[in-house]
């Protein structure tokens, strides 16, 4: 087959104009590697395969002027013609193939539309300001909050700053804690703002304004406080029932002491007229003492102090009853403490006249600067069972727990309650 020198010129255009579009696919691919791929061994390759075709070209496009001129003309490269064509499409395909893998890495590789799109998609507002405190990268979200704030466009970190500040004055953002620097915008939403120093691989220190989307959160603790609310609410309907509850309670068993201490004296009357007729003199003696006893727990009930303190009442329902109180040691000042104190106290007067057939019960009370407490005995019969909190018990369990103390019953040798409360520092002074 004839070399290029010897071939029509058509041919030779022919494969001038494939050489020449060749070098173009050349130079444009060894473009687009620039800077997107680190393999020496490729770039050089590329650079190779530019720099065979430019000089083939030139070399070919030259003898080509020249004869096509008439002028004399070398034969630097006396090749077949199918030699120089099988180079081309050999070039050619080289030149395809590195450009797919080029492709290919560009899809797997970040660039930054890439990084501009995904942050764009982000829920959060996100700011990157350079050193000087101008934008360097910023996604919708964050100029979408900042037009709400400011009604402008965010152009550096001083404007976002000062915006956060004013923002009560001047378009309806409502700062809801300073120093959380949450805030709650006109749509409903709620954005808390965070801004740290992000340091770069090159060592420049860029800084980071994110906004981060707290609404659920917020939401939440609005749920939670209305919750507080009407759980205080009740817990003070539930205070005022429980304490109702211990005061029906204690006229409870006040009105059942108070009816045995009648029918005693019923009894003790009958009785009395009774021996009387029949002349015994020693039986008559222990019915005068059960009438005795009877009018006078009368007579302390008639005689019950009006606006005296509570101590002085429960006393004074004591002696109603017949009931001797022996009490040592000093009760809290604190009233909440003294309260509870007093209804542990009346509790164990009830419970002790109906259950233990007591006559006497003993108190011994003491302070200890941090904490008060009380213990409670009773002369009468021990329990046949151990006991259990409830009723009235239990109540009181709940006003113990209530003020944080602790309340201990004691079943062997012989009943005893005891209960410990905090004191609290109004208490102390």
């Amino acid at each position: 087959m004839k070399n290029f020198y010897r071939s029509s010129a058509p041919a030779q255009t022919m494969l001038l104009v494939a050489l020449f579009l060749t070098l173009i696919f050349s130079l444009f691919l060894l473009i687009a590697a620039y800077g997107r791929q680190r393999d020496k061994r490729k770039s050089i390759l590329r650079l190779s395969v530019f720099l065979f075709f430019l000089i083939l070209l030139s070399v070919l496009a030259d003898a080509f002027s020249r004869m096509t001129e008439g002028l004399a003309y070398r034969t630097w490269l006396p090749l077949p013609m199918w030699l120089l064509w099988c180079v081309t499409f050999a070039a050619d395909l080289l030149l395809l193939w590195d450009m797919a893998g080029l492709r290919r890495l560009g899809k797997q590789a970040l660039s930054r539309d890439s990084i501009k799109q995904a942050l764009d998609m982000l829920p959060s507002g996100i700011c990157y300001f350079t050193p000087s405190g101008s934008v360097k990268l910023c996604n919708r979200q964050m100029d979408s909050l900042f037009r709400t704030v400011a009604q402008s466009d965010l152009q550096t970190l001083a404007e976002l700053q000062d915006a956060l500040s004013d923002c009560d004055a001047c378009s309806g953002v409502i700062c809801l804690s300073k120093e959380m620097q949450t805030y709650l915008f006109p749509d409903g939403k709620a954005w808390r703002y965070r801004q740290t120093g992000v340091k770069a691989s090159d060592g420049v220190v860029y800084t980071e304004a994110v906004f981060s989307d707290i609404t659920e959160l917020y939401n939440k603790n609005l749920e939670l406080k209305a919750q507080i609310k009407r759980l205080n609410a009740i817990s003070r309907e539930l205070k005022w029932l429980s304490d109702n509850a211990l005061i029906l309670t204690r006229e409870k068993e006040v009105l059942y002491a108070k009816t045995k201490l009648h029918d005693d004296m019923g009894a003790g009357l009958i009785a009395i007229r009774h021996i009387l007729n029949n002349n015994q003199t020693e039986e008559a003696a222990n019915a005068v003492e059960v009438l005795r006893r009877a009018v006078s727990a009368i007579k302390y009930d008639n005689a019950y102090p009006q606006g005296r303190s509570e101590l002085d009442r429960f006393l004074q329902d004591a002696g109603a009853i017949g009931i001797t109180v022996n009490l040592s040691g000093e009760l809290p000042e604190q009233e909440e403490l003294r309260h509870v104190m007093i209804l542990a106290m009346r509790e164990c007067l009830t419970n002790s006249v109906r259950h233990a057939g007591a006559t006497t019960i003993h108190i011994m009370a003491e302070n200890k600067g941090d904490s008060a407490s009380v213990k409670i005995t009773n002369d009468g019969r021990a329990p046949e069972t151990e006991v259990v909190p409830k009723g009235g018990l239990h109540n009181l369990y709940r006003h113990v727990m209530a003020c944080g103390g602790t309340m201990e019953i004691q079943s062997k040798p012989g009943f005893a309650l005891t209960v410990v409360l905090p004191a609290t520092e109004e208490g102390t002074k």
